[in-house]
Parts: structure tokens; sequence; C-alpha cells
């Protein structure tokens, strides 16, 4: 007889943090802390049964007659008496979309229903209604999105419009005023990269909204005030071209004034369009073997906790130039070590010159590339017995090897 105790290790942990002492509040008695890592992890855990079931409502709906397309098989549910609905959630914040105003009843008190009765859920009265999108709008994770009426010559259609909350952007401008002080404060490379970094994170976030610029255009005339009384002493005027080349790329086709303090551009708050969101396959998953297979086979997401470290590690001694490409070269290997092809960690990758910095002084994208901090000991070690414990550690296959060669020489070493 054998069996598995591979689960405790997670519920002894899960167990140990449901009980753990909360700093000013003493222990709890009952639920998760406001915040804590374990809140989302539970939701999804508990939630998932939901997903599903909203899921086989409509959309995984089995049909009696089997159709060879989509379009076939939606054709099929629209005919039926089936609520249509979709439900899109993030932790315990979720969405259902349906498409009339008496199937949205009737779903929220199916839900209602489900979660008090299966999952013994509790829901929010004040948070959760039915809401109307052609006459109001509808909020979700800082979002806010409404549907409005767009005419064609071939027909009449509704379209989502979405914008910045009224929240976010507020918060938005409390992020970026403080960064703005901490140039004030010290005036120094690394605080204007803070700046950045601060920006384009907004800027990412919500570029999926379809008037992000309009949104970011009111945010940047909130600071304007700020930004000139704080900074106007501190600042030089500059021009497109002392921006390094990855965010010319990113700033092509915006014309407006630009500043630079410590020879660091300021980047434009409102210099973001709109990227639409493209769908995604719902049988990529982690928890499947066929949808585990799917990652591997394309996967082209950077862990996102990885790439906030590395874009918040600024190195004061090192140019500007520098700095950017290498974020820039980590977000093209989509986070890998170019000899090896594992995705690296925190603290395991390192930025390596292919030529020799001390010999070109050459910060370029072409000169970087991202290793694995082991991978990149092996390239400029000499000592053989050394060099020997690290291959007997990494494993190499003959094309690693020739490639770590190829390193090797460019930095004027020996083969291996």
């Amino acid at each position: 007889m054998a069996f598995e105790i591979r689960h405790c290790f997670p519920l002894f942990h899960i167990s140990r943090l449901l009980k753990a002492e909360i700093i000013g509040e003493g222990f709890p008695t009952k639920g998760t802390s406001q915040g804590g890592i374990l809140s989302p992890i539970l939701s999804n855990i508990v939630l998932n049964e939901l997903d599903w079931w909203v899921s086989h409502q409509w959309e995984s709906f089995e049909t009696r007659k089997p159709y060879k397309s989509y379009a076939g098989r939606y054709n099929a549910l629209k005919q039926s008496n089936l609520k249509h609905c979709y439900i899109v959630r993030y932790a315990d914040d979720f969405k259902i979309l349906c498409r009339t105003r008496s199937q949205a009843i009737k779903m929220y008190y199916a839900v209602k229903d489900f979660l008090q009765t299966r999952l013994r859920l509790e829901i929010s009265e004040e948070k959760s209604k039915v809401v109307n999108l052609k006459k109001n709008s509808s909020e979700f994770l800082g979002f806010r999105f409404k549907a409005h009426l767009k005419r064609t010559n071939k027909r009449t259609l509704y379209v989502a419009r979405s914008h910045m909350t009224k929240k976010a952007l507020k918060n938005a401008q409390i992020k970026v005023k403080q960064a703005i002080k901490a140039i004030q404060k010290h005036q120094s490379a690394e605080n204007v990269w803070r700046f950045n970094t601060v920006i384009m994170g907004i800027q990412n976030y919500y570029s999926a909204a379809s008037h992000i610029t309009d949104d970011l255009t009111e945010l940047n005339n909130r600071l304007h005030k700020a930004l000139y009384n704080r900074l106007k002493e501190l600042r030089k005027e500059a021009t497109f071209q002392d921006f390094t080349k990855s965010l010319q790329k990113r700033y092509k086709g915006y014309e407006c004034k630009l500043y630079k303090i410590k020879e660091m551009v300021l980047v434009p708050i409102h210099a973001q369009r709109c990227k639409v969101n493209l769908n995604f396959s719902q049988t990529i998953c982690n928890y499947t073997t066929v949808g585990r297979n799917k990652i591997h086979q394309n996967l082209r997401a950077i862990n996102k906790q990885t790439l906030t470290h590395v874009m918040k590690q600024f190195i004061p001694s090192r140019s500007i130039e520098y700095n950017d490409n290498r974020i820039s070269r980590f977000i093209a290997q989509y986070g890998k070590c170019a000899v090896t092809g594992i995705e690296l960690g925190l603290n395991d990758w390192h930025c390596h010159h292919k030529t020799p910095y001390h010999l070109t002084k050459d910060d370029s994208y072409g000169n970087l590339t991202i290793l694995h901090k082991s991978v990149h000991l092996l390239i400029h070690l000499r000592d053989q017995e050394k060099i020997q414990v690290l291959l007997n550690s990494l494993k190499l296959n003959e094309k690693q090897l020739t490639e770590v060669n190829k390193l090797r020489k460019q930095c004027l070493n020996e083969a291996i």
C-alpha cells in the first residue's frame, strides 16, 4: 500500500498563516487579514467551483448535437432558453456579463444562491448589484467601463469604452507626487529613475483602457503645478534624442516638451495609447497536463514579481543607457538565460557585456545579454578546477557549451 503526503506542507503553512498574529490587531478568530497573501490564494481555491458552474450555464454547456466550429455551437446555444453569461474573475472580485436585464437578474439570484448553499459564502449586498452598462458604468480592478452606441453604414452596435476610475486616478496622482517630492528632496539619477518607473508602471497597467490617453492627460494636468513648482530649479530642457534608444522607440510619435534632471529625461505622463487586449486560450492552465504543455510550448510571459524587481534595481554607478538597456534585454529574452533557456528568478540573473566594458565602454542594447549567474561566472573564470566544478553543476549540452565558448572568446578567454 502506498500513499502521498506531499500536500501536508502547504496545508500546514495555510494553517499557520490563518492563525498568525496581526500587528496592532492581535490573533484573528475568523477570516483572513485584509491585503494578506493568503486571501487571493484561498479565493482562487474556493471560487474555482463558481467559475466552472457559471461556465456550464452557457459557455461550456454540452449540446446534444456536436458542432465542428465555435460559431455553430454558439448559434445552437442562442436558440436555447439558457442564460447567456460569461464570468470574469480576479481573486474574490468578479463580474458576470449577460445580454439582457432579465437574464442578469436571474443570474444574480442564481449565483447568490450558489455561493450561499454550495460554498457557504455571503456576498456583499452593498457592492453586488445588476448594472445596465448601456446606461451606467461599472468598475473593475481600477477600470471604469460602459457600453456606447456606435452607428455604421451597415449596422448599429454597442462598443465598450473604458477609463481609469476616479479612485485609480487619485492613487496615481499620490504615487507620482511622492516621486516628484523624492527628486526635490534628493536630486539624483536614481530618484529620476524611480519617477520614470512609476509613470511607466501606470501607463502599462491602464493601457487596456480605451481612453487611457484622455485619463493620463487629466493626470498630467493635475500634476503640472507640482512638476513646475518643485522641479523648475532642477530641470533642464531636453530633446527626444536625449532619450535612450528603447525609450525613443516607446515614445515615438509624441510631441511634447521634455525635461531632464541629472542627464536623465523625465518620461511624459500622457504618452500612452490604448493597447487592444487579445483573447487567450482558456485551455492554458497550470493545473492540468494539457494546460501545462501549452504553457511550455508557447510561454511568452515574464514572471511579474521578477520583472518588477528588475525594473526597480537601478545601479547609480552605471550609465543611464546601461540601466535602461538591461531591462529591455531582460524583457526581450522573456526573463530567461540566453545560454540555458531556464527562467530566471529574483536573485539569479546577471547582465553580461559581450565585449568587455573596460575595453569599449559599450552599454548598447546589442552588447548586453542576460544570463544565469553561474553561467556568467563560467564565462569569466580562468581557473580550470573551478570551471570543472561549474560544468559538473550546470550539465550543459553541446549546443549550450558552444554558446558559452563563443561568449568566452569575445571576453578574450580560452574556450573550454
